[in-house]
């Protein structure tokens, strides 16, 4: 007895969200760092290496995604939640807790119908 494949179809509104997505995470951490210095607040370089982190970790995340991962959901899961902390402590705006959970949201929003395909 053989199992039928599922064809797992991203769509092309989920495809270009991902890949905004990536770019988003580098955007945000420029932002970040950009912040902190108009801030008048030199920035150790700690704050490099997390804010460069949490970018890479956006785009593996949406590399695991894209290929229908878990892991992929549970990592950008992770990686919006340390992004808010830390983009509160650098900042001190809640106006940076918007800015990740939106796309958090509308991300959640496409991959709703199509949580089957994650294994």
């Amino acid at each position: 007895m053989t199992e039928k494949q599922v064809v797992k179809e991203r769509g092309t509104l989920l495809s270009i969200w991902l890949i905004l997505i990536a770019l988003h995470g580098l955007f945000i951490s420029y932002l970040l760092f950009y912040l902190r210095q108009q801030q008048g607040e030199s920035s150790p370089s700690w704050v490099w290496a997390i804010l460069l982190i949490l970018a890479l970790g956006k785009i593996v995340s949406v590399v695991g995604i894209w290929f229908w991962k878990q892991w992929g959901l549970v990592l950008y899961t992770v990686v919006v939640l340390v992004g808010i902390v830390v983009g509160l402590l650098l900042t001190g705006t809640q106006l940076i807790v918007f800015h990740d959970i939106i796309p958090f949201v509308i991300t959640g929003f496409l991959v709703k119908d199509k949580r089957a395909y994650f294994g």
